[in-house]
């Protein structure tokens, strides 16, 4: 995450977003950026965690690391797509920028890849495009 706080998301009904990340101060550093964009926002450490989540949370949006300690990425993605709506836009949070790791991430169904370290306007227009799909 940057210090650039000035790059907001289109405004909108607020989205329900789970950010999966294993590392405690980025997870909390981006939870509350969503916050102050007026965003609902669940946090999971690992994969397992986040599945969890989904029973009492139903998100717009998924912010996926792929580097998670008990499962990775990919197959968090993988059971959330088995899940989930298509309509939930699932989003590959990486340190490799590889073809290899992008044409993985297309595989099971991410719909965008972003590479460590994320800039917060990379996340606004994730979130700008999930409000302009459902209509603002």
């Amino acid at each position: 995450m940057s210090d650039q706080v000035d790059t907001e998301p289109a405004t909108g009904a607020p989205l329900r977003v789970l950010f999966v990340e294993d590392n405690v101060d980025i997870a909390e550093l981006s939870e509350q950026l969503l916050a102050d964009w007026g965003h609902q926002v669940v946090t999971a450490g690992n994969g397992a965690d986040a599945l969890a989540k989904l029973s009492g949370f139903s998100p717009d949006v998924v912010f996926i690391d792929i580097g998670l300690p008990d499962m990775n990425g990919y197959e968090v993605a993988r059971r959330i797509r088995s899940t989930l709506p298509a309509s939930v836009t699932l989003v590959a949070l990486s340190g490799y920028g590889q073809e290899e790791h992008r044409k993985r991430a297309d595989e099971v169904g991410f719909d965008r890849y972003l590479v460590k370290p994320v800039r917060d306007d990379q996340l606004a227009a994730v979130l700008t495009r999930c409000l302009s799909r459902r209509g603002g």
